[in-house]
């Protein structure tokens, strides 16, 4: 029996980000995953995106050093912002919440993936988009249509900051997927967590950065910020 591939490993800023990845601006409720790798506690999150032929499998991963408790809580306070703390219980309705199993025996996928021995996965299409209103309008079309929130990922390439995401159009010839990694490049890092769109007369479009989404007339995508993105051609 073949060995299962490793994941591709994503390693997020901090545990800020991985708690916006993991609960905002989502219904669901995640499965999380922490254990020791290396002398490092971890917290990840296993996910996926629909590619070229089947899916390509993603963990997205942090240092997390929480002790024993079992949930991850997470919410936007319009006064402080962003809130999350590790939790004994899932009562406080005013936090979104995340289940985390711990680990004993770690699959030998993962620990390849963390140690960077992963195939390296064929590259996306590449489009890159003239400014922020084009990258927001593709995340709200995608939004109304199927109810998803994918997220930004912000990293570093040669001294540029990108901002993008891997959008799948299903059914391309023979794949299963076209995967087209939209984005924006700059000279510096966006200046909130969140990206928001809004359309109003008479002003128009209107795209821009800011650290808490409570205006209910204005879409919002959730910028998550890693060390790198490997699926992202060098």
């Amino acid at each position: 029996m073949e060995p299962v591939k490793a994941p591709v490993p994503v390693e997020v800023k901090d545990l800020q980000n991985f708690a916006r990845l993991a609960l905002s601006l989502t219904d669901g409720s995640p499965i999380l995953w922490k254990f020791e790798h290396e002398g490092k506690k971890l917290i990840c999150l296993f996910t996926a995106y629909m590619y070229w032929h089947g899916d390509i499998p993603i963990l997205a991963y942090t240092e997390a050093d929480d002790g024993k408790k079992p949930f991850l809580a997470y919410r936007i306070n319009a006064s402080k912002g962003e809130e999350w703390i590790f939790a004994d219980d899932a009562d406080d309705t005013r936090y979104k919440y995340a289940s985390t199993i711990k680990v004993k025996n770690v699959p030998e996928a993962f620990k390849r993936s963390l140690e960077g021995i992963f195939p390296k996965p064929p590259d996306p299409v590449v489009a890159e988009v003239e400014e922020l209103t084009s990258l927001a309008r593709v995340l709200l079309t995608l939004s109304i249509r199927e109810g998803t929130s994918f997220p930004l990922w912000h990293f570093e390439r040669n001294s540029q900051h990108i901002l993008g995401t891997v959008i799948p159009f299903e059914h391309y010839y023979d794949a299963d997927a076209l995967p087209v990694f939209f984005h924006t490049r700059g000279q510096s890092a966006p200046t909130g967590s969140f990206l928001r769109y809004s359309v109003l007369k008479p002003v128009g479009e209107k795209a821009d950065f800011v650290n808490i989404p409570q205006d209910a007339k204005s879409f919002y995508a959730k910028i998550i910020d890693v060390k790198d993105l490997p699926i992202f051609p060098q």
